[in-house]
Protein backbone atom coordinates (compact mmCIF):
# COMPACT_ATOMS: atom_id res chain seq x y z
CA UNK A 1 0.00 0.00 0.00
CA UNK A 2 1.16 3.46 -0.45
CA UNK A 3 -0.21 6.38 0.83
CA UNK A 4 0.35 9.64 -2.22
CA UNK A 5 -0.92 13.15 -1.83
CA UNK A 6 -3.83 13.85 -5.11
CA UNK A 7 -0.66 15.49 -6.84
CA UNK A 8 1.06 12.11 -6.66
CA UNK A 9 -1.77 10.07 -7.56
CA UNK A 10 -2.10 9.15 -11.53
CA UNK A 11 -4.35 7.42 -13.91
CA UNK A 12 -4.24 3.53 -13.76
CA UNK A 13 -3.77 3.13 -9.97
CA UNK A 14 -5.65 1.38 -7.78
CA UNK A 15 -7.47 2.44 -4.88
CA UNK A 16 -6.57 0.30 -1.57
CA UNK A 17 -8.66 1.82 1.02
CA UNK A 18 -11.84 3.96 0.25
CA UNK A 19 -12.25 7.62 -0.21
CA UNK A 20 -14.63 9.69 2.23
CA UNK A 21 -15.19 13.27 2.31
CA UNK A 22 -15.08 14.84 5.80
CA UNK A 23 -18.26 13.64 6.95
CA UNK A 24 -17.52 9.86 6.08
CA UNK A 25 -19.51 9.48 2.52
CA UNK A 26 -17.90 7.47 0.40
CA UNK A 27 -16.56 9.06 -2.36
CA UNK A 28 -14.90 6.32 -4.59
CA UNK A 29 -14.58 2.72 -3.40
CA UNK A 30 -11.36 0.61 -2.70
CA UNK A 31 -10.34 -1.41 -5.81
CA UNK A 32 -11.39 1.55 -8.01
CA UNK A 33 -8.81 2.18 -10.89
CA UNK A 34 -8.21 5.89 -11.02
CA UNK A 35 -9.07 7.67 -14.05
CA UNK A 36 -8.00 11.40 -14.87
CA UNK A 37 -11.39 12.58 -13.73
CA UNK A 38 -11.18 10.45 -10.57
CA UNK A 39 -8.20 12.97 -9.89
CA UNK A 40 -9.49 16.23 -10.44
CA UNK A 41 -12.49 15.30 -8.60
CA UNK A 42 -10.73 14.60 -5.54
CA UNK A 43 -9.02 17.68 -5.74
CA UNK A 44 -12.32 19.90 -6.31
CA UNK A 45 -13.73 18.05 -3.33
CA UNK A 46 -10.58 18.86 -0.77
CA UNK A 47 -9.11 15.12 -0.71
CA UNK A 48 -5.20 15.47 0.24
CA UNK A 49 -4.04 12.21 0.40
CA UNK A 50 -5.18 8.76 -0.95
CA UNK A 51 -3.72 4.68 -0.46
CA UNK A 52 -3.27 3.10 -3.82
CA UNK A 53 -2.39 0.09 -4.41
CA UNK A 54 1.89 -0.59 -4.68
CA UNK A 55 4.79 1.08 -2.98
CA UNK A 56 5.27 4.87 -1.91
CA UNK A 57 8.75 6.35 -3.86
CA UNK A 58 9.29 6.82 -0.11
CA UNK A 59 9.00 3.34 0.66
CA UNK A 60 11.46 2.02 -2.58
CA UNK A 61 13.85 4.71 -0.83
CA UNK A 62 13.71 3.12 2.16
CA UNK A 63 14.47 -0.26 0.52
CA UNK A 64 18.37 0.84 0.32
CA UNK A 65 18.85 1.79 4.08
CA UNK A 66 19.13 -1.11 6.49
CA UNK A 67 16.55 -1.60 9.09
CA UNK A 68 18.86 -0.76 11.69
CA UNK A 69 19.01 3.23 10.35
CA UNK A 70 15.26 3.17 9.59
CA UNK A 71 14.51 2.04 13.31
CA UNK A 72 17.13 5.08 14.60
CA UNK A 73 15.68 7.72 12.06
CA UNK A 74 11.89 7.14 13.00
CA UNK A 75 12.97 6.90 17.34
CA UNK A 76 14.40 10.34 16.87
CA UNK A 77 11.43 11.43 14.64
CA UNK A 78 9.10 10.10 17.25
CA UNK A 79 10.35 12.30 19.68
CA UNK A 80 9.50 15.45 17.32
CA UNK A 81 6.10 14.46 17.05
CA UNK A 82 4.55 13.32 20.34
CA UNK A 83 2.19 11.16 19.81
CA UNK A 84 1.08 12.93 16.79
CA UNK A 85 1.86 11.25 13.77
CA UNK A 86 -1.50 9.29 13.40
CA UNK A 87 -3.31 12.59 14.46
CA UNK A 88 -4.36 14.03 11.17
CA UNK A 89 -3.83 12.26 7.59
CA UNK A 90 -1.16 15.10 6.72
CA UNK A 91 1.04 14.46 9.94
CA UNK A 92 1.09 11.09 9.38
CA UNK A 93 2.46 11.37 5.30
CA UNK A 94 4.86 14.42 7.32
CA UNK A 95 6.00 11.66 9.93
CA UNK A 96 6.95 9.34 7.05
CA UNK A 97 8.69 11.57 5.15
CA UNK A 98 10.67 13.12 7.91
CA UNK A 99 11.76 9.08 8.61
CA UNK A 100 13.06 8.48 5.44
CA UNK A 101 14.90 11.74 5.39
CA UNK A 102 16.38 11.62 8.48
CA UNK A 103 17.46 7.61 7.65
CA UNK A 104 19.55 8.90 4.44
CA UNK A 105 21.04 11.59 6.43
CA UNK A 106 22.06 8.83 8.80
CA UNK A 107 22.87 6.51 5.92
CA UNK A 108 24.97 9.11 4.51
CA UNK A 109 26.86 9.35 7.76
CA UNK A 110 25.15 12.54 9.10
CA UNK A 111 24.80 12.71 12.66
CA UNK A 112 20.83 12.73 12.51
CA UNK A 113 18.73 16.46 13.12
Amino acid sequence: MAYLTVDQAQEGMVLSAPVTDRRGRLLIPAGKELSERHVDALRMWGVTHVEVEGDSPAEEVDRDIDPETLSEAERIVSERFAGQKDAHPLLTALFHHAVTAEAATLHAGGTGS
